[in-house]
């Protein structure tokens, strides 16, 4: 009997301190919650609260003020026709890049395609076609006063005309040789690829002379090569290793000459559409990889095979 009580007042002390802990706790953490003695809630009365509200109030909306005046100034300094950074400043560095097209996935730069099989090379006929659509749109006329009509033109522009962009006419441009309605060359095994200079501001062409010509753009015997023409950006494509030179057959470019210098600058002129190249593989070897390079030649264009620097490389697969 004496065993038995004692372990009920050992329980009796150990239980009953736990239980009113856990009650103070909960106790304690609803007077927090609201005081009712005291009129507070959280800790804080009515009164502490308003000026904790007021004050976040006024620092916010100075906040707030701070940026929007911020911003209103950083818009009303900001040109929207041109870059604040221009020439050596710029990141690109007045130094263009190359693009070509078809481009379907954007994941690989291969062309491969099976000239029996339209399902092969529909997807670049698709590509091509959709891009040039961009070039015949309505605003890409002359009589709807954005943009002029330059074919008088065989040099420079005069500066006083840049503000009006030149009209690209693909169908005088590029020929009629890699069109739509001939799969672009894909079904006939001669595919053709298309080329555009990226744009960057107020960028100009700085043409070659005899004795500054690169020799990419001269023969064996030192002559200039026929493509090569004082006013236009010439583009020549290669392959990269012996065996692609070998077997790659002829290239012929639409227009032949390259870019012409009358599409430069751009300005962010209404209308304005990149000048195109288009280069056409006559009779590559089936069933071989080639390697291919293309680049555009100005005597202010640096060449970089890492950065695309005025350049690009694709692959061309003919199964």
């Amino acid at each position: 009997m004496t065993s038995t009580a004692g372990s009920t007042a050992v329980d009796t002390q150990v239980s009953g301190p736990n239980n009113g802990g856990i009650r103070q706790r909960i106790h304690d953490f609803t007077t927090f919650l609201y005081n009712g003695e005291q009129g507070t809630v959280l800790g804080r009365t009515g009164k502490s609260w308003a000026q904790v509200g007021l004050f976040y109030l006024v620092f916010y909306t100075c906040l707030a003020g701070f940026f929007a005046g911020m911003l209103a100034v950083f818009y009303y300094t900001l040109d929207w026709n041109e870059p604040r950074l221009k020439g050596s400043d710029s990141l690109l560095k007045q130094n263009p890049g190359l693009a070509f097209r078809p481009l379907p996935d954007v994941s690989t730069t291969l062309i491969r395609f099976n000239k029996a099989r339209a399902s092969t090379y529909t997807p670049y006929v698709d590509h091509i076609a959709g891009f040039l659509q961009y070039y015949e749109n309505e605003l890409q006329t002359t009589e709807s006063g954005t943009i002029v009509d330059c074919g008088s033109v065989t040099g420079y522009r005069n500066q006083e005309d840049w503000k009006k962009a030149c009209h690209f006419d693909i169908s005088l441009e590029l020929g009629d040789t890699c069109v739509k309605q001939q799969s672009f060359g894909y079904e006939d095994g001669q595919p053709c690829v298309l080329l555009k200079l990226n744009r960057i501001f107020d960028w100009l062409p700085e043409p070659f002379d005899n004795t500054t010509l690169p020799a990419d753009l001269k023969d064996d015997d030192g002559a200039p090569l026929s493509i090569w023409h004082e006013y236009y950006l010439t583009v020549r494509c290669f392959g990269e290793n012996a065996a692609d030179k070998d077997n790659l057959g002829d290239i012929i470019y639409y227009p032949s000459n390259g870019f012409h210098y009358k599409y430069f600058p751009y300005r962010n002129q209404q209308g304005y559409r990149s000048p195109l190249v288009f280069v056409r593989f006559d009779n590559p070897m089936p069933a071989q990889l080639f390697m291919i390079t293309c680049k555009v030649y100005a005597k202010n264009i640096e060449y970089d095979f890492m950065d695309k620097s005025g350049l690009v490389h694709f692959e061309l697969m003919v199964d």
